[in-house]
C-alpha cells in the first residue's frame, strides 16, 4: 500500500503502517487535541508531537522516523512508532511524555503501531520477534503478549472493549508468503482474507458486538480501500486507480473511515466515508486517523504546498495547518482529550 506519509520509512522497515480504536473515539468535550507525526528536511527525519498546534520535537534520524499513534490521560501523553538504522532494520520507538522507554523481553519489538490506554494499563502494539522470527503482538505495562497463528504478522491497531482484547493486522506464516489479513479477540485469530493478494488492516473498532476493520489490499498497480463488517468484505471505492482505508471509528449506527483515493496520475485526495458515502477532506492528499468529541469529528492527515507536505487535521471538514510547508510534514494519528 502506497501511504503519502509511510514513503520515506519503506525502505528503512519493509512494511506499512497505520491506526485508532473506538475508546479512542469518543471523548468529553472541552478538548485539547494532540496530534503525532513527523518532518523531513532531505538529511534528517524527525518525529513530531502536536498539542493544540504548538511542536515539540520527540526525536531525530538520519535514516528514518515515522510516529504511529498517540494517546493522553492524566496529562500523560504516550506515543509509539519506529526509526530505521544503518541496516535498515526498524528499532521500536515509545516515548511517554517525550522521555524513550526501554523494552525488555524474550521479544524485542521493532515497529509500534497504536498505544492503547485502559484504566492503568498501557498496551502497545506492532511486531516484535526473538531467534524463530518475528510476529503480530502486544505489550501490556512492557510484557509482551504473542498472538496466535502470528508468525510473520504486523499488529496494527487495537481495541480492548468489556475487558476483551481485540488486535487487527497480518501474518504470513513464514518467509515469502503472502500477509493475511487478521483480527484477533483474546489471542485468537480470525482470518479476513485468504487469496493470493496482499492485505493491510490498519483500523480496527468494536461496537454493539460487531467487529469492524478497515484496511488495504496492496499492489504494485494499484490498491483497494476495504472494510470489514463481521468478517464481510466491502470495497469502498472500487472504480479507483488507489484507495487507502487508514482508520475507523463507530458512534451509534454511523460508520466513520478515513483514507485516500488516487487518479491515473497519482494525484491522491484525503476522504472520509460516512456509512459507505465518500466526501473529500479540503486541501488533504491523506487522512490517517480519526476521534469524534461529541458531534465533532476531527481527522489527522496531511495536504500539499505546492509539492512540499503539510501535517494538517480537520475539524469538521475545516482544515488546520501545523506545519508551514517549508519542509515535508505529516499528521499521522490524532487524539482527543479533555484537560
Amino acid at each position: 500500500m502506497l501511504k503519502f506519509y509511510t514513503k520515506l520509512a519503506l525502505a528503512a522497515v519493509g512494511l506499512l503502517i497505520f491506526s485508532c480504536n473506538l475508546q479512542d473515539h469518543v471523548i468529553p468535550t472541552t478538548p485539547i487535541v494532540y496530534v503525532a507525526g513527523y518532518e523531513y528536511t532531505g538529511k534528517n527525519n524527525t518525529a513530531k508531537l502536536w498539542r493544540n498546534g504548538e511542536a515539540a520535537d520527540l526525536m531525530t534520524n538520519s535514516k528514518s522516523i515515522v510516529t504511529s499513534s498517540i494517546a493522553a490521560l492524566g496529562g500523560d501523553v504516550h506515543v509509539v512508532g519506529w526509526s530505521g538504522d544503518s541496516t535498515s532494520a526498524g528499532q521500536a520507538r515509545y516515548w511517554k511524555n517525550g522521555v524513550l522507554q526501554p523494552f525488555s523481553g524474550q521479544y524485542l519489538p521493532s515497529v509500534l503501531s497504536k498505544v492503547l490506554l485502559s484504566g492503568s494499563d498501557v498496551y502497545v502494539a506492532g511486531s516484535g520477534g526473538d531467534a524463530g522470527g518475528h510476529y503480530a503482538m502486544y505489550w501490556k505495562n512492557g510484557v509482551p503478549e504473542k498472538l496466535n497463528n502470528a508468525l510473520g504478522g504486523w499488529a496494527r491497531d487495537m481495541a480492548i472493549v468489556d475487558g476483551d482484547v481485540y488486535v487487527t493486522g497480518n501474518a504470513s506464516g513464514g518467509i515469502g508468503e503472502l500477509a493475511v489479513a487478521k483480527y484477533w479477540k483474546n489471542g485468537a485469530s480470525v482470518e479476513l482474507t485468504s487469496g493470493p493478494e496482499q492485505h493491510f488492516p490498519n483500523g480496527i473498532a468494536v461496537s454493539g458486538g460487531d467487529v469492524h476493520v478497515v484496511g488495504t489490499m496492496g499492489g504494485k498497480y494499484r490498491t483497494i480501500a476495504k472494510y470489514w463488517k463481521n468478517g464481510v468484505e466491502n470495497i469502498l471505492s472500487p472504480s479507483s486507480y488507489h484507495s487507502n482505508a487508514n482508520d475507523i471509528a463507530v458512534l451509534g449506527n454511523d460508520v466513520y473511515i478515513v483514507g485516500n483515493v488516487g487518479d491515473s496520475l497519482s494525484h491522491y485526495s484525503a476522504k472520509i466515508w460516512k456509512n459507505g458515502v465518500a466526501a473529500s477532506l479540503p486541501g488533504g492528499v491523506e487522512a490517517t486517523g480519526i476521534t469524534i468529541v461529541g458531534n465533532d469529528v476531527y481527522v489527522s492527515g496531511a495536504g500539499l504546498n505546492g509539492f512540499t507536505s503539510v501535517a494538517k487535521y480537520w475539524k469538521n471538514g475545516v482544515p488546520v495547518a501545523l506545519s508551514n510547508g517549508e519542509t515535508n510534514s505529516t499528521a499521522t494519528a490524532i487524539f482527543v482529550t479533555a484537560p
